[in-house]
């Protein structure tokens, strides 16, 4: 396996029973490739320099989002014009006026569009076609996994980075890896298909761009980066699915060190900064506290680069122990849904089935009506219970003693192994597996977090699972600490530095949080009352339930409808653009962020992306859906609140309804 993502280039290769066409190097309308060779180099340091803050965040606005390919062109207008003019200076001004790329970090954000604008430019190819990943061998799973045909890896002189099992395992996954030493041969005409993967040292790949081989290749990778030669056989977009459901983009401190590295500028900031071994094991620690199982450093959990990747993990680990059911909630997490879809078309060992929670739905029956149904069809040897607690958007949460009972009774009435996983993102100090051990010690379960959110605070993407005391948990554990060793999906020194510096004081500002929360819920609801007469129910939890740890900062809710079935279809998004019109609101998809902001979102449009529309038409009343607000622990809340009523009395005036 790579040791240091730094170390080393990967070259990817693909050759076919006929040559390439020489126009496959290259995307139509290419800023990057048509901009003069060597253009980001000059204006790297004052990019560096004048960086607006915001781009170095974790989550963007989302009103008018852009896209790589947008951004880039912006970028590369405004560095045209200011080389034509001479003026080597960019303000953060003209910066942040280029726009947003993509509003979350594990999509892209616009300094790792930036870098791979950047590296674009160096090898004459357009940003579309360059991906950067915060693994080291993620670049070459990818190409695997999308590749319709062989992929051949050949190494150079460095070392192979898969063992024959974990070839062997890709396979399982559709996807084929060989290993060769040395450099890539030439393929004869009437050879069948197949995509050859090249190892090599450098960075920028530029030396292999100028070698006569090049028009038989579709792709290079190097340290982290995928290079796209051919769109045609290694598919943009496919790509960018699996970096955003199983990695991320480089992490914007390594984004900047990598810039740094183009024009010989040494790292600095949090790369140059030491991480103290103390303060790792004291965060470790925490996060088995914050899940309610005993500290225990023999079964530290597991944390990577941001959530999903986690999942991922944890997906594939179950595969190679034997294969699971997966029941989860049809409106889960548009990412795990997504993210478990592909899995289960990639392998037969992953099977996904889900229970509804929608609107009146008892998320208790739910579950019990799940399990029956994978009792009855389920054919993998372990059945994975995956739920919200609270759900997202609706903010339910299951009777945890009943949970238990229908886990406890499905296994003894199949004999299958049975996890119980516990998504508790939204209240990370809930400390539901110590409840588990509470209700029966015996029950195996683990704890998933996206730390991305209120353990951060917002300023890095994290995941981490955490296992109770079963063996069978502990087993699933280092099973999936192997995995990510193979996709090289933990976290690394930046991100663990700031996890490390950001833990502390969770559970204060999830309650302080929830009770700002509690506060705008009821300010909403009287001037939804005092406006139409109508009632507004809030999806959000009981205080009983914050009491037991369950203090989230998130509630929804379905704005009374108007008279006409258009008005319903767009007021949900009407009353976010309203209240986003002020300061103190940021049309947002994460939460939990201490960042002073109110995030606003319609889950359907957004977090729900890849949740089927039928399943989602569930969460709409009368026509009109969910909106999700999330606060933050600090805010001005009377301000807020003013916004909001006024947001209320705007949407439902006479003259906004013409």
């Amino acid at each position: 396996m790579f040791t240091n993502s730094h170390d080393f280039l990967i070259r990817c290769t693909c050759t076919h029973s006929h040559t390439h066409r020489n126009n496959s190097i290259t995307m139509a309308g290419s800023a990057t490739a048509n901009a003069t060779n060597g253009l980001f180099r000059a204006y790297i340091p004052a990019i560096l320099e004048g960086m607006p803050s915001d781009w170095r965040g974790t989550t963007f606005n989302n009103s008018n989002l852009l896209g790589r390919e947008t951004f880039t062109r912006n970028l590369v207008t405004l560095l045209e014009a200011k080389t034509a003019s001479g003026d080597n200076q960019l303000s953060t001004e003209e910066l942040h006026a280029l726009g947003i790329a993509e509003d979350y970090l594990r999509v892209a954000t616009n300094v790792s569009t930036t870098l791979e604008a950047a590296l674009a430019n160096e090898v004459g190819l357009d940003v579309a076609q360059v991906f950067s990943f915060a693994s080291t061998t993620m670049p070459i799973v990818a190409v695997v996994l999308v590749a319709k045909c062989p992929v051949h890896l050949y190494c150079g002189d460095l070392p192979v980075p898969f063992t024959d099992a974990e070839r062997a395992f890709l396979k399982q996954l559709g996807g084929r890896l060989e290993c060769h030493p040395g450099r890539p041969v030439p393929r004869l005409d009437d050879e069948k298909k197949v995509v050859v993967l090249s190892l090599e040292p450098d960075m920028v790949p530029a030396a292999s761009m100028k070698e006569d081989s090049i028009r038989r290749i579709d792709g290079l990778v190097s340290p982290s980066v995928l290079y796209i030669l051919n769109p045609d056989t290694i598919p943009v977009a496919d790509v960018m699915v699996i970096r955003k459901r199983m990695s991320t983009p480089v992490t914007t401190p390594v984004a900047e060190t990598m810039l740094r590295a183009l024009v010989g500028l040494p790292p600095d900031g949090i790369m140059a900064m030491p991480l103290e071994d103390a303060g790792l094991a004291s965060f470790l620690g925490h996060l088995q506290e914050l899940s309610g199982t005993p500290v225990d450093t023999t079964a530290n959990p597991v944390v990577f680069h941001a959530g999903l990747p986690t999942l991922s993990s944890l997906w594939l680990t179950l595969i190679q122990q034997g294969g699971c059911d997966i029941l989860m909630s049809s409106t889960s997490y548009g990412g795990s849904s997504q993210l478990t879809d592909l899995v289960h078309g990639a392998a037969d060992k992953l099977h996904k089935h889900t229970f509804d929670i929608q609107g009146s739905a008892n998320i208790d029956e739910s579950i019990r009506v799940g399990l029956r149904s994978v009792a009855e069809h389920g054919q993998l040897p372990t059945t994975v219970i995956f739920v919200e607690i609270p759900t997202n958007p609706d903010q339910k949460i299951p009777d945890l003693g009943e949970l238990v009972t229908s886990a406890r009774k499905y296994k003894t009435d199949t004999g299958k192994d049975v996890l119980l996983l516990i998504d508790a993102t939204f209240a990370p100090g809930s400390q539901v597996l110590r409840k588990f051990r509470e209700q029966d010690a015996e029950i195996p379960a683990m704890v998933f977090l996206s730390l991305s959110k209120s353990v951060s605070r917002g300023v890095t993407t994290a995941g981490t699972l955490v296992a109770n005391q079963t063996a069978f948990s502990a087993a699933v554990l280092e099973g999936v600490r192997t995995t990510a060793k193979m996709l090289d999906t933990t976290a690394k020194h930046e991100t663990l530095l700031r996890l490390v510096q950001n833990h502390h004081g969770v559970e204060k500002r999830c309650r302080d949080a929830y009770t700002i929360a509690v506060t705008a819920g009821g300010v909403i609801q009287d001037a939804v009352r005092e406006t139409t007469g109508k009632e507004m129910p809030l999806a959000f939890v009981t205080p009983a339930q914050a009491d037991e740890g369950f203090t989230t900062s998130t509630f929804s809710f379905n704005l009374p409808g108007l008279s006409t079935a258009e008005e319903n279809a767009h007021l949900a998004q009407r009353f976010v653009d309203l209240l986003t019109a002020d300061h103190q609101f940021k049309p947002c998809v994460s939460f939990g962020q201490d960042s002073g902001l109110v995030y606003c979102t319609v889950p359907a449009t957004s977090t729900q992306g890849a949740i089927k529309e039928e399943d989602k038409a569930k969460q709409a009343v009368g026509g009109v859906q969910l909106v999700r607000l999330s606060f933050p622990p600090t805010l001005d809340v009377a301000g807020a609140c003013k916004v909001m009523q006024e947001s209320v009395a705007a949407i439902y005036s006479p003259a906004a309804q013409l």
